[in-house]
């Protein structure tokens, strides 16, 4: 089984967060954003823009949350 990181705004709990901080930015499974970002990500990280960015443009990027298949593995829902 694969395990995806959910990449959130660092202003969603802050008083006045506007509600589309609150929504979740996106989704990429974590091996593959811990070999483009050559660091370990376990646990609460933050990210630079440029590491962001990074994220966003790999081919395994998704901007809505990856369902779970009976078949043990997460597929696009």
């Amino acid at each position: 089984m694969r395990e995806w990181l959910v990449i959130e705004s660092s202003r969603k709990n802050s008083v006045f967060a506007p509600d589309s901080a609150r929504v979740p930015a996106g989704y990429i499974p974590r091996d593959e954003a811990e070999r483009l970002l050559g660091r370990h990500l376990g646990g609460m990280v933050w990210f630079t823009k440029s590491e962001s960015d990074r994220m966003r443009q790999h081919s395994e990027w998704m901007d809505t949350e990856p369902q779970w298949s009976p078949l043990g593995f997460w597929g696009v829902g």
